[in-house]
């Protein structure tokens, strides 16, 4: 099969993305590609002069390119706005007195450049809040570890016990930080998956609290033993092991567990009374890596758990009433009590 093909050469310096200008020694134009873009003050049509149509700061830069390749050879340079970007390139053409300028607008490529270096910084930032959240707990391990490994008189029962709490305790914390990191990985690569599966709220909730030792021994639950959500349950007990890890860490007590049910959501809410965050805060602390540099839970809890509760089609709500800071997690509700329940 053979194809007989016909086109301009302007039809195709058309749809290249740069600006493509061929002027003479006055610097006229002689041919444009295309007559729209931010860099033109009004359209270069041929017949126009370059003074006229660019934009004083690219003209200067224009003119100073022309004069270096009057006898010859190409040159460079950029030219930048506030909002846009501009590689420009001059060539003197062999062939006629006549010198060939292209424009490229690299406005996209910047913008991509910073969102990167931002991406590098967030990462760096997180990487190196991740080493000292890892560092604290991971230290008072091996240390009451190394005091519990050797025979001590000055160490009576009491004080081994409440070593042993404390490794606990810490160990805890390490089991959170590392389950909320596979979890970023999983919502990152979109491999974060939630079963729909009968969940007991209260159950659950005491699950957590049980596994938290002596550090949830002052947490208060209170709700009907029989309301029924439908969701993940290792997942539902990542994010109230989360909020109450956010509440411990920032928040006073009492702590309160409510959970409540309607007609559509089963409701947990985590309450206590601590200062809460400002209010130029409220929208950004379900964002990723928020509060990296504040004490607590590498600052991804709060987002990975709202991302889970997602998953299971509900909501995560963070508000203040009076003295009190309140998360609020909604899943969907199991219409009957009938079923397995976990």
């Amino acid at each position: 099969m053979s194809w007989d093909v016909v086109s301009s050469a302007h039809e195709v310096l058309a749809a290249l993305p740069e600006i493509i200008v061929q002027i003479d020694g006055d610097h006229m134009i002689r041919t444009v590609n295309r007559y729209e873009s931010s860099i033109f003050s009004r359209p270069p049509y041929p017949g126009a002069y370059l003074d006229q149509v660019l934009e004083d700061g690219a003209h200067r830069i224009v003119s100073d390119l022309i004069g270096t390749v009057a006898q010859g050879g190409t040159a460079d340079a950029e030219y930048n706005t506030e909002r846009e970007r501009f590689w420009i390139s001059a060539q003197r053409l062999e062939s006629a007195p006549l010198t060939l300028l292209v424009f490229h607008d690299r406005t996209n490529q910047r913008s991509a450049e910073q969102a990167v270096a931002d991406l590098i910084r967030d990462r760096s930032s997180f990487l190196a809040s991740i080493g000292h959240e890892l560092r604290a707990p991971l230290t008072a391990v091996v240390e009451f570890a190394d005091l519990l490994s050797e025979p001590s008189p000055k160490l009576d029962e009491a004080a081994r016990h409440a070593m042993a709490q404390a490794m606990t305790d810490q160990a805890w914390d390490l089991a959170g930080i590392v389950e909320d990191l596979l979890a970023v990985a999983r919502i990152e690569i979109g491999e974060l998956t939630a079963v729909s599966v009968p969940v007991n709220l209260v159950a659950n909730v005491a699950q957590v609290i049980e596994s938290m030792g002596t550090r949830g021994s002052g947490v208060v639950v209170d709700g009907d033993r029989t309301i029924t959500g439908l969701g993940d349950p290792a997942r539902f007990r990542q994010v109230v092991r989360n909020l109450l890890s956010n509440a411990l860490s920032h928040g006073a007590e009492p702590i309160t567990v409510e959970v409540t049910a309607d007609s559509t959501f089963a409701a947990l809410r985590v309450r206590d009374h601590g200062p809460g965050v400002d209010r130029e805060s409220e929208e950004s602390i379900f964002d990723e890596y928020t509060n990296t540099n504040t004490r607590g839970r590498v600052g991804i809890g709060l987002w990975v758990s709202r991302e889970i509760i997602s998953q299971m089609g509900g909501q995560l709500s963070y508000r203040r009433e009076g003295d009190q800071t309140i998360f609020q997690g909604m899943i969907p509700v199991l219409k009957t009590s009938r079923g397995d329940e976990r």
